[in-house]
């Protein structure tokens, strides 16, 4: 700030020093991640318990380091400005129990400010920018225990493409009638910062779980509710299926979130992942028909990562698992590889199936002793646009892809004796989830083969 901004601000914070003195507090909500892009308004709180208002104080320059931060105190909201690239604010945040830490960054017009949350080392342990002006940020739900803490608040000014060529062409036209530095300068906007402490609410996700020795329990039959806070943030759920028998299947269900597109993994008690979605912006994902495996010596848990390709520190995601009895002919997950296939026996003509989006379906068909020609029809539902091909030793013999939802694909192809047929499904475009049948039949013998 200029100097008569600095004098200001100095007769102003001796008005919120008493808000400082008088104010800790916890309050609403919120969580953490590191650096990305979508300006997203749609704002669904977490759910936490909010406590406490500590009122509004204006930052104090110079705050240019964590050692002359400003005074934030927790529960209330700083107000501030970032003049040119290199200002950098800071905020002393003194914690005084182990809570939960929301901080929320507001947007400002012509801006990109990003937030970064240090410990008392340094190190930076949370960072949201999303990249875009008059874009909020926000750290919604890093755990914190006694001690200080800084907030940086950085920004970047945004230049309108138009007038970046203007400028090139008149930059030394100008140059010599150029005005003194501060005249005509327009101010910057002003953004305001919260900080608070909150007590989690059941079942909500608590920061740091970015791996499996950090994961939170889940039962199956929980919903539990976690963030995509901010960029690299990825949640691990601990997922225990110790009360799961060999007649049991789950599904697990993520909701969506605005302007994001969410991955989910799943890896067994040893840390191998045996399956993964990932579904377009804005979509749900799901997960169907996965039969938990325990490996020898493995403990039994599934581990279930949830991330994004880019940050949302407002909106939350609800995590559910349920588990069901395996039903007649069904299909069984993971099956989204031709080495994780799923065996569907020679003499079987069905199987039951479901896709949802990112599933691509595998399934291998008994060998014969002759050859011989398979015939294939998927019955596709009203909500999915899906194709399906025949592959023997890794090459397509046989595709169908007729464009358009809920319309059937009906393939044949040649089969060599004692070859195991590979039947792979997949969507195609815009497809919504659906459950769709697998007919096989045997057709006439191919051509030139020799009589049975």
């Amino acid at each position: 700030m200029r100097r008569a901004q600095v004098v200001a601000a100095l007769a102003r914070v001796l008005v919120a020093a008493t808000v400082v003195l008088g104010g800790a507090a916890c309050g609403k909500d919120r969580q953490k991640r590191m650096s990305d892009a979508a300006p997203v308004e749609v704002v669904t709180r977490p759910l936490l318990d909010e406590t406490g208002d500590a009122g509004t104080i204006d930052e104090v320059e110079p705050n240019d380091s964590a050692e002359v931060a400003t005074q934030l105190p927790l529960g209330g909201t700083a107000r501030g400005r970032i003049d040119g690239k290199d200002d950098a604010d800071h905020y002393r945040l003194d914690v005084t129990e182990e809570g939960v830490l929301a901080l929320e960054l507001s947007g400002v017009d012509g801006m990109d400010l990003s937030l970064e949350l240090e410990d008392a080392t340094g190190q930076v342990i949370a960072k949201s920018d999303r990249g875009a002006a008059r874009v909020r940020e926000g750290v919604p739900n890093i755990g914190v225990t006694s001690g200080r803490y800084v907030v940086v608040v950085r920004g970047e000014k945004i230049v309108p493409t138009s007038k970046k060529k203007r400028g090139k062409g008149k930059a030394k036209a100008k140059a010599k009638d150029a005005a003194p530095a501060d005249a005509g300068v327009e101010a910057a906007p002003v953004y305001e910062l919260t900080a608070r402490v909150l007590a989690p609410a059941q079942g909500a996700e608590r920061e740091p779980n970015d791996d499996r020795g950090t994961a939170l329990d889940l039962i199956v039959g929980d919903t539990v509710t976690g963030h995509v806070g901010w960029s690299g943030d990825e949640d691990v759920w601990k997922l225990s299926v110790e009360t799961l028998s060999e007649k049991n299947s789950i599904d697990v269900e993520v909701s969506q979130v605005e302007g994001v597109a969410l991955t989910l993994e799943v890896a067994d008690g040893i840390g191998r992942t045996i399956a993964t979605r990932k579904v377009p912006r804005g979509k749900p994902v799901a997960l169907r028909g996965l039969v938990p495996v325990v490996p020898p010596g493995a403990s039994p848990f599934h581990y279930l990562t949830v991330k994004a390709d880019r940050s949302n520190p407002e909106t939350s995601y609800q995590l559910r698992v349920t588990a069901k009895l395996l039903g007649v002919d069904a299909e069984l997950e993971p099956n989204d590889t031709a080495e994780t296939a799923m065996p569907v026996p020679v003499d079987r003509t069905v199987v039951h199936a479901t896709w949802t989006p990112g599933d691509v379906d595998h399934f291998v068909i008994g060998a014969d002793a002759a050859p011989r020609t398979l015939e294939v029809t998927v019955d596709v539902p009203p909500e999915s646009d899906l194709s399906a091909e025949l592959l023997v030793d890794g090459k397509v013999i046989a595709k169908a892809a007729t464009p358009g939802k809920g319309t059937a694909e009906r393939l044949a192809g040649p089969v060599p004796a004692g070859a195991q047929p590979v039947l792979r499904v997949r969507g195609e475009g815009s497809s919504g989830e659906g459950a769709y049948d697998v007919h096989i039949a045997e057709g006439p013998p191919p051509v030139g083969a020799p009589p049975p």
